[in-house]
């Protein structure tokens, strides 16, 4: 696999037999598939871009708790950011919290997902770059993992993908067979659709440009609240190296990103000067909001399949911060299939399924962020946007915003959290009204 940014011809995989097959070059597919071939599980990763992270979907905001659970080499952490400035469109008011340690990196999410797929390769998986998924079914026939075969109880899968010819540059049709199939290929999951799995039907659409010429802070990430630009989230401007990436989110259907950046350069005069600013790159893609979703395996007469991060609802629905739990969901997941495969366990899948909330308090953290989901999606207008980021702005809301974006470790996030933030809202019981009791009711049922 190149390390390169230049797209290599396609190449065959190495055998026509695999224990899995991945969908996706993702943080969580390659989570998966360093740890499946570590525990010896014949690994094989289809990543339909030419190079694996060729094509960036995500502004690549890391955590610190990353840390915790995945090596990341110096290189690939560009900015610390330590310094948040929330302002909502239309009000002067500004809240601006910050903190000596680093909470944040900007990555370089081509560099590390490249190097994650060298890790992968070290340890013995297989990744092929432009090959697009196609279709996925159980093979019902005999054979040494067929229905009476000592390696498997209900047949193979037969998993096809679209290869592009090096030499006519014509598309042809592979087949491969698998004991088990992993969906890790994004928010709108093919293979799920395959698979007839859950897929996510609530999402945020986003665009982000990476411009030259915005002179800011190099620790400080900048937000603006905007319930027309950026419908339930915001647009930012943040260090990305020494350019700078300005971008913004919605949701889906309610607005037109590259139309709504367009628009929104003059939010940030209070910053800096957007007008001379040069556009070196643009991306794009899906954040799911919707929650976990709960049909993500099956096994079965249609096929064999697990779906990790993204395809699996795994992402923070309020701030979209996806990388914490593809990355533990990957490695969970992985050891739960080895279990299942190589020794027979017949209960692995579905008991990392059922443990996999508790794993670096994964669960707490995606209720705080659906939470949060349901209060911004009835935030419906500037007023309400405005009123927000005052409370953030008085002592008590600083302090919770605070401790919630900047000190609290994710592994930290727990009932607690909930008794701050309920203790900052009381205070203005009127900005949510009925809307804010019904997420406050839905949370405290959850937690």
């Amino acid at each position: 696999m190149p390390s390169s940014s230049q797209p290599a011809a396609p190449r065959d995989p190495k055998s026509d037999r695999y224990d899995v097959i991945v969908v996706g070059a993702s943080f969580a597919g390659l989570s998966f598939a360093s740890v499946a071939a570590a525990r010896g599980l014949r690994t094989l990763v289809l990543e339909r871009d030419p190079v694996v992270g060729g094509v960036v979907r995500t502004t690549g905001i890391l955590f610190s708790d990353v840390l915790d659970i995945q090596e990341v080499p110096q290189r690939y952490l560009m900015n610390a950011v330590r310094r948040l400035r929330i302002r909502a469109s239309g009000s002067d008011a500004v809240a601006e919290m910050s903190s000596e340690a680093y909470r944040f990196y900007m990555a370089d999410v081509t560099g590390l997902l490249q190097w994650m797929a060298e890790q992968a390769e070290g340890h013995g998986a297989e990744v092929i770059c432009g090959a697009m998924f196609q279709s996925a079914e159980r093979d019902g026939s005999s054979g040494p993992n067929g229905p009476n075969g000592p390696n498997g109880s209900n047949g193979e899968m037969r998993v096809r993908y679209l290869a592009a010819s090096a030499e006519t540059q014509e598309a042809r049709t592979v087949e491969l067979r698998a004991r088990m199939l992993i969906g890790a290929d994004g928010a709108r999951s093919r293979v799920a659709q395959a698979l007839d799995l859950d897929r996510n039907e609530r999402l945020l659409a986003g665009a982000e440009w990476l411009v030259e010429g915005a002179e800011i802070e190099r620790d400080t990430f900048y937000l603006v609240m905007d319930a027309q630009l950026a419908p339930g989230y915001c647009v930012w401007l943040a260090p990305h190296a020494e350019i700078a990436a300005f971008g913004v989110a919605g949701r889906q259907r309610e607005f037109k990103p590259n139309e709504s950046l367009r628009l929104a350069q003059t939010m940030f005069d209070d910053v800096t000067d957007l007008s001379q600013m040069r556009v070196v790159e643009r991306k794009g893609g899906n954040i799911p909001t919707g929650g976990r979703l709960k049909r993500v395996y099956r096994d079965d007469e249609r096929g064999r399949a697990l779906l990790l991060g993204d395809a699996a609802g795994l992402c923070g629905a309020a701030t979209g911060g996806g990388i914490y739990p593809a990355l533990i969901s990957g490695r969970l997941a992985a050891q739960a299939v080895a279990q299942e495969l190589l020794n027979g366990s017949p209960a692995g899948i579905k008991t990392y399924l059922r443990t996999l909330p508790q794993a670096g308090r994964l669960g707490p953290y995606l209720q705080i962020e659906d939470w949060i989901r349901f209060a911004l999606d009835h935030m419906t207008s500037n007023a309400d946007l405005q009123t927000l980021v005052r409370i953030m702005a008085s002592p008590e809301g600083n302090r919770v915003v605070r401790a919630a974006l900047l000190e609290t470790p994710i592994i930290g996030m727990d009932k607690a959290f909930f008794a701050m933030a309920r203790g900052m809202f009381m205070q203005h019981p009127r900005l949510y009204g009925t809307a804010f009791r019904a997420a406050w009711q839905r949370l405290a049922l959850r937690a």
